[in-house]
């Protein structure tokens, strides 16, 4: 059993692949049947699809979530909006100086990393052509990014089996407990329905030493559609998650911030 199948996790029951019934009456086998896709083709782990609910229905998202799954956003990530980053609005030189510090950050001999709220992929994608790490999960809400990280992906030259992409939940992300080693959240909180539940749920599937490399935008920015926040919200956010005071680190730069933390 890899330790990809040993981390990736029903929604629903939290199981893993090795400990999932042969016949589930919560999913109908869906969970298994999803996981037999590997190494080859993304996965839909959301908690209405394994449910089999109509997601519209069974889980309403607010705005500031819904936005990321129109296709015109997918395309302003790879097109429009890194210039626009690099000149300062998400760190002063842009995602290439994000890319740094979350490999420095991370460190190496790491297994399992996951880009959560990947969008198109952009950090993931680096991440694997890096081939410093063992798995590479991406993960988001929106069939469109991850449509678009597909595209990017075959244009790269990636190979599929280089990044498993998964469409997930973070209210109900599909990890075992302890079993991620790294975990990448770029300019995501502001977007998530709930942050503070988002990154609890990070803690709890990171292993005993593992990091979560987050940013996201601070106020002043209006929290008319998003949610901005304060550097001591943030911190508190982590603290509440489970992380030590001590293992928790906000470093800010303008309306942007950098939240390192280790488990």
């Amino acid at each position: 059993m890899s330790s990809l199948e040993e981390a990736i996790a029903c929604p629903v029951c939290y199981k893993t692949l090795t400990i999932a019934p042969q016949d589930c009456n919560q999913c109908h086998n869906y969970f298994r049947n999803e996981l037999a896709k590997l190494p080859s083709s993304s996965l839909d782990l959301t908690p209405a699809r394994v449910k089999g609910e109509i997601e519209e229905t069974a889980n309403a998202k607010p705005l500031r979530t819904e936005l990321f799954r129109l296709p015109i956003i997918s395309f302003l990530y790879e097109r429009i909006l890194p210039p626009i980053w690099a000149m300062g609005l998400r760190n002063l030189g842009g995602i290439d100086i994000e890319f740094q510090q979350c490999v420095e950050f991370f460190g190496q001999n790491l297994k399992v990393v996951a880009d959560i709220s990947c969008g198109t992929g952009i950090i993931a994608r680096r991440l694997a052509l890096l081939q410093q790490y063992e798995q590479i999960i991406a993960l988001d809400y929106s069939e469109a990014m991850l449509g678009k990280l597909q595209q990017q992906i075959q244009l790269e030259g990636i190979l599929p089996s280089q990044i498993t992409i998964i469409r997930g939940d973070i209210a109900a992300l599909p990890f075992a407990a302890n079993s991620l080693d790294a975990v990448y959240s770029g300019a995501a909180m502001h977007c998530w329905p709930d942050a503070t539940r988002g990154i609890r749920n990070i803690y709890q599937a990171l292993r005993s030493g593992g990091k979560l490399f987050a940013t996201t935008f601070l106020q002043p920015l209006p929290s008319i559609v998003f949610r901005f926040f304060t550097p001591n919200e943030l911190q508190q956010i982590a603290i509440a998650a489970g992380f030590h005071p001590d293992c928790v680190q906000v470093e800010t730069r303008g309306v942007y911030a950098i939240i390192r933390c280790i488990k």
